[in-house]
């Protein structure tokens, strides 16, 4: 049996909050696993250093971190923020929690915050990606009207009616984007207000087949559901949303003529849960894009979806809304079409009556 003595060290060693032990010169004599990681170093190699040849940036009131061992402050329990420059010269914000064991001996925790270049590039990232979305239709908009204000009276009716649709389509384009980057913000915000019932699949995709038929009158759409399949478990907004979404995508990144099918069954390898595919005869995915097929702002690079507008976030959307009703998404493709597959619980008893109980509440 484990002596507490080891116990203990093992727990040290291994958990995940970055902790170091100095010495009465604030020297570290002990570091754990996590604050090897953290400050890029050996453990071996820290020993001995202080908290600031470490790259610590501390509060200037700090003594601990500045390792001042003649300094008037040295507080018994003390936390502030600060941040650390690791190896690659990248800034890291960390919470640190200084408190004295022994005399003039201190643990030192850190809590990591963020990693702020990671944090600052992704942000940079985002908002480069997003103003170059609405610059395109913009741009456009802008053009064509600056066209019809200073030359309108001298083009013909036909020319006329051929710039205003154009612009027209650029501001649809524009509210799906808006749309698309309201939705994107709920979803990170957690903010879910589902409301989740046992739904029938074959009558409800009958009815999405229907609504999207105007799109698909050059396809031919067909539905494949096992006989007596029991309903999903979900929320039929998001759900009406996730298929609308696939089987768009499915129409509108394959060739005119071809076929879209949409089959439901068991899930092959846990039977609680239901298998929905959409699968497409289209241009397919190759293999090295399929992990960043769900990914924000990801479009493949073909002729055909070049024909296509996109704004890039809608597999990310699905894939959000399968993932927050408890489902799960991914994608094969062989380079002759692709194949979308959903999974969902199925509406036991028991997932109908916890809700008849919290409806209760």
């Amino acid at each position: 049996m484990m002596s507490n003595q080891n116990l203990y060290k093992d727990i040290y060693e291994n958990i995940t909050t970055p902790i170091i032990i100095c010495d009465s010169e604030f020297k570290i004599m002990l570091a754990n696993n996590a604050a090897s990681k953290l400050f890029n170093e050996k453990k071996e190699n820290l020993f001995g250093k202080t908290l600031s040849d470490l790259g610590l940036i501390p509060q200037e009131t700090c003594s601990i971190c500045k390792g001042n061992i003649y300094s008037k402050f040295l507080p018994e329990d003390y936390e502030h923020t600060a941040e650390i420059k690791n190896n690659n010269n990248e800034v890291i914000s960390v919470n640190v929690k200084h408190k004295l064991i022994e005399e003039n001996k201190y643990i030192c925790q850190f809590i990591l915050l963020n990693d702020c270049s990671k944090l600052n590039q992704a942000h940079i990232d985002f908002v480069s990606t997003v103003s170059h979305e609405l610059r395109t239709p913009l741009t456009s908009i802008k053009g064509f009207s600056d066209t019809l204000l200073t030359a309108g009276d001298r083009l013909d009716k036909e020319q006329q009616k051929r710039f205003i649709t154009i612009i027209k389509t650029q501001i649809d384009r524009l509210t799906r984007l808006v749309e698309d980057l309201l939705t994107v913000s709920r979803l990170e915000a957690k903010k879910d207000n589902s409301i989740y019932k046992a739904i029938d699949l074959n009558d409800f995709i009958d009815i999405i087949i229907q609504a999207i038929s105007p799109k698909a009158q050059e396809h031919d759409i067909y539905k494949s559901i096992i006989p007596n399949l029991p309903p999903v478990w979900a929320d039929s907004d998001k759900l009406e949303q996730i298929l609308t979404n696939l089987i768009d995508n499915a129409i509108k990144y394959s060739a005119k003529q071809t076929k879209v099918t949409i089959s439901a069954n068991y899930e092959p390898e846990n039977p609680d849960y239901i298998q929905i595919q959409i699968i497409d005869q289209g241009v397919g995915i190759k293999k090295e894009h399929l992990p960043k097929i769900f990914t924000k702002f990801s479009r493949l690079d073909s002729p055909l979806t070049r024909q296509v507008d996109g704004t890039g976030l809608g597999l990310y959307i699905t894939k959000s809304l399968v993932e927050s009703m408890n489902g799960i998404i991914n994608v094969e493709s062989d380079g002759n079409g692709s194949t979308f597959i959903v999974k969902l619980p199925v509406a036991t008893p028991e997932l109908q009556i916890s809700k008849k109980f919290s409806e209760k509440d």
